[in-house]
């Protein structure tokens, strides 16, 4: 979780709690909303970075094969 993203979260669930503890609904809301889009974008970055590294794993595969196929011309 980014820098960002943890503060945002931090910061939801103190709205969140003193919201609750104020009996302010609006407040409350705004802090779960505030950890919900902390939590998505994490989410996201998660995402990204396993599409990345499967992209990755794939070239390593394809350039492997592509040796090996040309190793078995050359003889």
């Amino acid at each position: 979780m980014g820098i960002d993203d943890a503060a945002q979260e931090a910061v939801g669930k103190a709205k969140e709690g003193v919201g609750e503890a104020i009996g302010n609904e609006d407040l409350r809301q705004d802090g779960v909303k505030d950890r919900i889009e902390a939590n998505a974008k994490q989410v996201a970055d998660d995402a990204k970075r396993r599409m990345g590294d499967v992209g990755s794993g794939l070239a390593d595969t394809v350039e492997s094969l592509k040796d090996k196929l040309t190793a078995k011309g050359d003889k």
